[in-house]
């Protein structure tokens, strides 16, 4: 009864055939990401996938080169393993998403799309994050904030020269996403860049629109990150006084990009 039991629970040969197919290779290259890749590179934004420059639990990112010699970062999001429970819940609450149903590939390529269509938002209307270049399914290209194929390094990595300045900067910026309608939801020193021309903001996929039930929530926690950091380089900077002055004046009603 054992054996006949063990027989049962083994999967049919067609599954395994797909999963040797879709057999993943550092985590992210399945054969639907592959393909996706090269639509991206047929569609010239770049022309080869170089080296890893950060490994995260839902996504990787890469170096790429340009057939100009530019480099761009490529940002590849992992289908099986990503926690699409917890993707799902900042996706709550936004219309573009309203019909997003709650499994792991469509969270996740909803994911994507939300971090394109959020740097764009940012970026045209003067944030301080990457520019967006292109998606296609789980996959993000963008500026690489480095020089000679190196990243710059984060606000965690090498500290800050000017405190009062950056803090002051970094909370101009928490204002402009929050007179957009929207709230970061994950700033702090670990995703912040120092680069040659400031800071940027990176990790824009979990921002969420005011509506979304936890944008309050969510809009102390990232001021909170940013008081705590900068108060250990004495930076007289309150948490009441930084939301109030974020929140001074109504959000400014733009219209949201359409997805592409």
């Amino acid at each position: 009864m054992a054996q006949l039991l063990s027989k049962r629970k083994r999967p049919p040969r067609e599954e395994k055939a797909l999963k040797a197919e879709n057999k993943l290779e550092d985590g992210v290259f399945d054969r639907n990401t592959l393909l996706a890749l090269n639509k991206l590179m047929q569609a010239g934004h770049f022309s080869t996938l170089d080296f890893p420059i950060a490994k995260g639990k839902e996504a990787n990112i890469y170096c790429a080169t340009t057939e100009e010699g530019n480099n761009v970062a490529v940002k590849i999001y992992r289908i099986d393993t990503s926690n699409f429970i917890r993707m799902h819940e900042y996706l709550h609450g936004d219309p573009r998403f309203l019909h997003v149903k709650k499994n792991r590939f469509d969270v996740v390529l909803a994911w994507t799309k939300k971090e394109f269509s959020n740097l764009k938002e940012f970026y045209w209307n003067g944030v301080a994050v990457p520019q967006p270049i292109a998606f296609n399914r789980n996959i993000v290209v963008m500026e690489f904030l480095g020089k000679g194929g190196l990243p710059f390094p984060t606000l965690e990595q090498v500290g800050t020269a000017r405190p009062q300045d950056d803090f002051n900067f970094l909370l101009d910026e928490i204002k402009k996403i929050y007179q957009l309608g929207f709230v970061h939801s994950d700033i702090s020193q670990y995703n912040i860049v120092v680069t040659d021309g400031g800071l940027k903001i990176l990790d824009c996929a979990q921002a969420v629109m005011l509506a979304h039930p936890r944008s309050e929530e969510f809009l102390n926690r990232d001021v909170s990150n940013l008081v705590k950091f900068f108060q250990k380089y004495k930076v007289k900077c309150d948490l009441d006084e930084s939301l109030a002055y974020i929140k001074d004046g109504k959000p400014v009603k733009k219209g949201l990009e359409a997805l592409v």
